[in-house]
């Protein structure tokens, strides 16, 4: 397949584009709500194949002439319920950013993502489902036009009705577990990387806006925890539009006491549609899953609750890193 130029790309993504993307984001994942209810029900009731052994960390990166971060105290807070980012254009929140995509159809959409360090130094990190759509189709079936906009936020004065202060990052590599490609595996594999084409007057994305880290292998289970991203509807929640970043903040834990029958990542937060893809990290900005999905009641449409799942970063997440940066 034929890779359409950055400049392209970026052409692409007009207001009107930008606007269907968000606006499809509650559509979008109503239905794979329901997807990954049908594939985590515990009937199953065979463990997976997974190699416990694999890990992999890396410290964030500070963007070019930062020097010094406040970082947080000895814990966070208990926060489900989601705050707006008061400085969504500072750091360190301005290293999660808004993907946009299209699918098969030519259907815009849109998810969250992260620079996240990588040899390239230009590298998000965001969840499966937002590049590939996990159907089986393989290397041919990932999304395309996918941008990464770092800084993204609302603004009726700009003339395209949002801010891109430091341009729009279309992908080039994109790098999905086999797992999550063949058959939409919720638990081990929902969890992707795309490295970007450098625009005019940058020289990466890390210099840019600096670079989450990452701790994978390391189970689910962590005391403190920041979750971000682009919530375009939550749980019982009407001030969500999809260009305000939101988060929350608490306990990440196994999503099952029969873990590894069920080893996704819980964390309470009440975020929704169109968050999907944004980092669940530690204080210290490292990575250690992506928001996939939320659980529906037996009518595959109402939220059950304010849990917010993502798949455990094991082995899968070590082998999507190595390949990303080959």
């Amino acid at each position: 397949m034929q890779a359409d130029d950055a400049q392209s790309v970026r052409d692409f993504w007009t207001p009107a584009r930008v606007k269907k993307a968000v606006a499809n984001e509650p559509k979008d994942n109503a239905a794979f709500a329901r997807r990954a209810k049908a594939v985590t029900e515990p009937a199953k009731g065979v463990a997976k194949e997974t190699d416990w052994g694999l890990k992999a960390e890396a410290q964030r990166i500070l963007p070019t002439g930062k020097t010094t971060f406040a970082a947080s105290a000895d814990g966070v807070p208990e926060m489900p319920v989601a705050r707006e980012v008061p400085f969504p254009q500072s750091v360190p929140a301005v290293v999660v950013g808004k993907i946009l995509f299209i699918d098969k159809a030519g259907r815009e959409h849109g998810c969250s993502g992260a620079s996240v360090v990588s040899r390239s130094g230009n590298t998000v990190w965001t969840a499966g489902h937002c590049i590939h759509p996990g159907d089986g189709s393989g290397a041919d079936g990932f999304y395309e036009k996918i941008t990464f906009i770092p800084g993204f936020k609302k603004n009726a004065g700009s003339p395209d009705g949002y801010d891109a202060p430091w341009g729009k990052w279309t992908a080039t590599k994109k790098v999905a577990p086999t797992e999550w490609t063949a058959d939409s595996d919720f638990e081990d594999a929902d969890m992707a990387a795309f490295n970007v084409a450098v625009p005019s007057g940058y020289t990466s994305l890390t210099a840019a806006v600096g670079a989450m880290g990452y701790r994978f292998g390391a189970g689910s289970d962590f005391p403190d925890v920041i979750d971000s991203g682009f919530p375009g509807e939550g749980y019982n929640r009407t001030d969500m539009d999809g260009f305000k970043q939101f988060y929350c903040t608490g306990n990440a834990e196994d999503a099952s006491p029969w873990n590894p029958l069920d080893d996704r990542v819980k964390v309470d937060c009440d975020m929704g549609k169109g968050a999907s893809g944004g980092p669940i990290a530690t204080p210290e900005a490292q990575i250690i899953s992506a928001n996939s999905h939320y659980e529906t009641q037996d009518d595959g449409v109402t939220r059950k609750n304010d849990d917010l799942f993502g798949s455990e970063h094991g082995g899968n997440a070590v082998a999507v890193i190595n390949e990303i940066n080959k």
